[in-house]
């Protein structure tokens, strides 16, 4: 999974959850195989914010493990696994 299919995927979600008026739909984490996640350009967006915030891209949390597949969860579905939630961050920032 690339950046570009994360941005793709968060604005479907994003979309959705407006319409739908449902925080719950917006992106809550991503859970991301260490293979994804070492094929991320340096310099990009994704970074350690802080040890109790983790890593993160455009506010969302990123889960990265060998054993993952790539996928986003809602908050919703992500729980506790995406918190603390923070609004999502426009492209590039």
């Amino acid at each position: 999974m690339t950046l570009e299919d994360i941005d793709h995927l968060f604005a479907i979600m994003a979309a959705e959850a407006t319409e739908k008026d449902d925080d719950g739909l917006l992106p809550g984490a991503v859970m991301l195989s260490v293979d994804s996640y070492c094929r991320i350009p340096h310099g990009s967006p994704v970074a350690c914010t802080n040890i109790l915030h983790g890593i993160r891209y455009r506010g969302v949390r990123m889960n990265v493990a060998r054993n993952y597949e790539d996928k986003i969860l809602s908050r919703a579905e992500a729980g506790e696994g995406g918190h603390p939630f923070f609004d999502l961050s426009p492209i590039g920032i």
